[in-house]
């Protein structure tokens, strides 16, 4: 699997990090799939309920969920959401314990989703990606978290921008 991620939207997930630093910040990520490769054009906050602090950030699920239906309608049902995102300020890209059991919660409903981790500070950030599976075993499931090749791209002119919310 490629993930192709909007130099816009990695400028927002960026402007979002920095805003809240040193609090994590984070949101949904929006866009396609097409085979294994997985586009990135749009994005969302946290939403006004949100919690952030130093070493972790609890999202307004109510409303993302409705700006995922929001945006899938919009679009005319082209955006799909894929995973969510969020910020490690002044820290390293690396999934967390809790990292991980969210995108295993996630993954129980949603089909190889992604997690997305923009870490760094200041105007510096970088961001790494994983997919998410769960994987039976004997007596539970397991989360497998897969890194992923990521490449950030400069979209067409004519592709609408992230919305920034």
């Amino acid at each position: 699997m490629s993930v192709w991620l909007s130099s816009r939207v990695m400028q927002c997930m960026s402007s979002y990090a920095l805003d809240l630093s040193p609090l994590e910040n984070g949101g949904i990520l929006l866009g396609w799939r097409s085979g294994e490769d997985v586009t990135i054009v749009d994005l969302r906050g946290p939403g006004p309920q949100a919690l952030h602090a130093r070493h972790c950030f609890i999202p307004d699920h109510s409303w993302q969920v409705a700006e995922i239906n929001r945006a899938f309608e919009a679009s005319g049902g082209d955006l799909d959401y894929l995973g969510d995102w969020h910020s490690h300020p002044d820290s390293v890209a690396e999934m967390s314990k809790l990292d991980s059991a969210t995108l295993l919660r996630i993954a129980r409903k949603v089909s190889a989703p992604l997690m997305l981790i923009v870490a760094g500070s200041g105007t510096d950030w970088s961001a790494r990606c994983w997919k998410g599976h769960t994987a039976r075993s004997f007596l539970r499931r397991r989360l497998v978290a897969t890194p992923q090749k990521l490449t950030v791209f400069d979209p067409p002119a004519r592709w609408p921008g992230p919305i920034i919310t």
